[in-house]
């Protein structure tokens, strides 16, 4: 298992939603460790904790070892995605982690130097020994022609991430 700290490339198998832009598998340089605040954090590409699924046996390993402001990843290459207030989104993705302990996720879009925050959520408890499916909806409160998506823990400890989905929900016109 290679590790890549801050500054490194990142993640090969995330499954994103082409029609965002995102970092698709051959686009390593998408997503990088941010580590803020005395925080000391690793990503390695691994082999997926007992069979995610058949298809795609590697999954992104993130350990945080030192928590400090924020702790996790950042996806700075969206691509054309450019938000706009009232829209929503749709994130999806799936996780565990070694043992039966749980993490608070944030996701957060925000401008590339990460002053404006355009939408965030917490998931409260993303993890455990089984891989589980999670799917949160968020909805842009600043407009962004440019943004980044992070996704920090509140916590030390390691967790797996895959199948990443991110995608703008399709609306239908009412009268």
């Amino acid at each position: 298992m290679k590790k890549l700290h801050a500054g490194f490339l990142a993640f090969a198998f995330l499954a994103l939603a082409s029609a965002t832009g995102l970092a698709q598998p051959g686009n390593l340089s998408s997503w990088k460790v941010i580590a803020e605040g005395g925080a000391d954090v690793e990503i390695a590409l691994a082999a997926a904790p007992p069979s995610l699924n058949k298809q795609n046996t590697n999954a992104l390993q993130i350990t945080v070892k030192q928590n400090g402001t924020r702790s996790g990843i950042v996806c700075a290459d969206m691509g054309t995605t450019k938000l706009q207030t009232a829209q929503w989104y749709d994130l999806s993705f799936d996780a565990r982690t070694d043992t039966p302990k749980t993490f608070a996720l944030t996701v957060s879009l925000e401008s590339p130097d990460g002053k404006t925050v355009s939408a965030r959520t917490t998931l409260p408890e993303v993890g455990g020994t089984n891989w589980a499916h999670y799917s949160v909806a968020l909805h842009i409160r600043q407009p962004s022609s440019k943004c980044r998506m992070v996704i920090t823990l509140a916590d030390t400890g390691s967790i797996w991430l895959n199948g990443i989905s991110f995608v703008l929900r399709k609306t239908t016109a009412t009268n």
